[in-house]
């Protein structure tokens, strides 16, 4: 198992000890988690059936809950896709893609725990659609578990995923569309509000002065990175079974 995905739980909460997660770690994380702009597609009712909350928003506990999954989910996929191979290939290129510094991450890359320089999974991650049982797993790991990630868990994250990552109309928990996104290389991503999405990270450089610093090869960029994600949402979807969608920045 990767190096950076084993690590002995350090973090001693009222609740227990939560070993990953930096929305457990750190309060300005924990408030960009409750504040994030997909805040009310969360199923407040189901969170306190589950006894995952006592109030109307998201607290520690449901946020250390929802590191572990996240957790055993990044490195499944880490398993099952070529997503290593994929980072290096963009950290090898002449093309010269350049990560964010860590300080202008967004919650989704500081949540991360892929380990890539430039990959990480975008999708919320609506766990109390897990069943009882399954989130005992979880909370028994969280508790009383020296590891982060085990096969009990990346078994489940990967059978589970596709029930926690749909994002729900609060007023129709059925709903079957498609969820707009972000926006990505100037455009507002409209995607199935049931595909896992995986976005690239690709920082612009500015000088000291705070302007943009010109970029010869932009058109070139753009190209390989259309390629890939061509090629890779069709690979990963097959791999899968289900939809995949990359979101180029």
């Amino acid at each position: 198992m990767r190096r950076y995905l084993r690590f002995i739980a350090v973090i001693v909460l009222v609740l227990g000890i939560c070993p990953l997660g930096q929305g457990c770690q750190k309060e300005e994380d924990m408030k960009d988690a409750q504040n994030n702009e997909y805040i009310d597609y969360y199923n407040y009712e189901l969170c306190r059936d589950k006894g995952l909350t006592d109030q109307d928003g998201l607290g520690r506990y449901y946020l250390c809950m929802q590191a572990v999954y996240r957790a055993n989910l990044d490195a499944y996929l880490l398993e099952v896709l070529d997503l290593g191979a994929l980072d290096e290939e963009l950290k090898n290129s002449s093309l010269g893609f350049v990560s964010r510094k860590p300080a202008n991450k967004n919650l989704y890359e500081r949540e991360s725990t892929m380990g890539l320089e430039f990959i990480y999974l975008r999708n919320n991650l609506y766990i109390e659609y897990l069943e009882r049982d399954q989130l005992k797993l979880l909370d028994t790991q969280l508790k009383e578990g020296t590891e982060a990630v085990t096969d009990e868990l990346k078994r489940m994250a990967g059978e589970t995923y596709k029930e926690v990552i749909r994002v729900r109309d609060p007023g129709n928990r059925g709903d079957q569309g498609c969820f707009l996104y972000s926006e990505a290389q100037g455009r507002k991503p409209e995607i199935p509000n049931e595909a896992l999405v995986l976005q690239i990270s690709n920082a612009m450089e500015y000088d000291a002065s705070g302007n943009l610093l010109p970029t010869d090869n932009m058109r070139e960029k753009c190209e390989y990175l259309d390629r890939i994600k061509m090629e890779k949402e069709r690979e990963y979807s097959g791999i899968l079974g289900g939809k995949v969608y990359i979101l180029p920045e």
